[in-house]
């Protein structure tokens, strides 16, 4: 059982990443791996850089953006992964004064997992895996200072066994030149918890980013560069740039660092009306295919 369990935690840490040349010391060490995806297509079009380009979906990446917003966003997408690995995520994000709030879920499948015992051909049956979790976060903004916490409730259930958690964000942005913006955030802190007789750590993670927007021919334009490290992988960093030049298109173009399996990114975003859709074409290395996200926003 340990052994079947050690194996899908294997297959969900590596979702992230997807692969590189050899295995990180640490790798499989925190549970709930799914908390390192960044689930919008605007942040995996721009390098995934979302400590400062996650936009109304902050209150699963960094809730100090939420201080920025002025109004209310309701948020929903879907992610495609390897094989039968999908996410789907919801968020609700809205005003309460000076201070900025949003809810969000998202849940992550992994279908149709082979079991065996032994090295065999044939698989004694399948199983699947899945988390779900369950974020409120708040922000505020104090001078040149956007400070944001949130909370979230984890729940990770791997065939017959279970775990669940809890965990905490903290995130700031500051703005020391007009168009300049500088953030850091620490995330998934929180106690262990335990599958079967094992305790797995959170994968708690740093990073670091900063973006700068300006006027460009014809429209305007931000550049964002960023570096973290969950405490059960190496380094990654990424870069992306976002040119507008109409009000109602955006267009981006990323780079993925100290990533073996990714590199280029891109994507579009469109807007009509308070609708706005997002989508972010990410290929991949060894032969692991294509990830395409797709996110739609609604102001409110």
């Amino acid at each position: 059982m340990k052994t079947i369990l050690f194996a899908a935690v294997m297959i969900l840490a590596v979702l992230p990443a997807f692969s590189s040349d050899e295995v990180y010391r640490d790798a499989g060490a925190g549970a709930f791996s799914f908390l390192k995806i960044d689930p919008g297509a605007r942040a995996a079009a721009l390098g995934g850089t979302g400590l400062l380009n996650s936009g109304n979906l902050a209150v699963f990446t960094n809730p100090a953006l939420l201080a920025s917003m002025d109004t209310g966003y309701l948020s929903a997408g879907h992610n495609q992964w390897l094989g039968d690995a999908t996410q789907n995520f919801l968020s609700w994000s809205f005003n309460l004064n000076r201070v900025k709030c949003a809810l969000g879920t998202r849940f992550l499948y992994v279908g149709n997992l082979e079991m065996r015992e032994t090295a065999t051909s044939e698989p004694i049956t399948t199983f699947s895996a899945w988390d779900i979790s369950f974020h409120a976060a708040a922000g505020i903004r104090l001078g040149i200072f956007d400070l944001g916490l949130g909370i979230k409730l984890l729940r990770e259930k791997i065939w017959l066994e279970s775990a669940t958690g809890i965990a905490f964000d903290a995130g700031v942005v500051i703005h020391p030149l007009t168009g300049l913006d500088l953030s850091a955030a620490l995330q998934h802190l929180g106690p262990s918890v335990t599958m079967v007789e094992d305790d797995f750590r959170l994968p708690a993670t740093w990073r670091l980013g900063g973006r700068y927007s300006f006027d460009f021919p014809f429209g305007d334009a931000a550049v964002s560069a960023e570096i973290g490290k969950p405490l059960d992988n190496t380094l990654s960093a990424g870069s992306g740039i976002e040119y507008t030049p109409q009000k109602w298109l955006k267009l981006r173009f990323g780079m993925r660092f100290l990533d073996d399996s990714r590199d280029f990114t891109s994507g579009i975003g469109l807007s009509a009306g308070s609708w706005t859709l997002d989508y972010a074409f990410v290929p991949t290395d060894y032969s692991l295919g294509t990830v395409h996200r797709f996110t739609l926003h609604k102001s409110l």
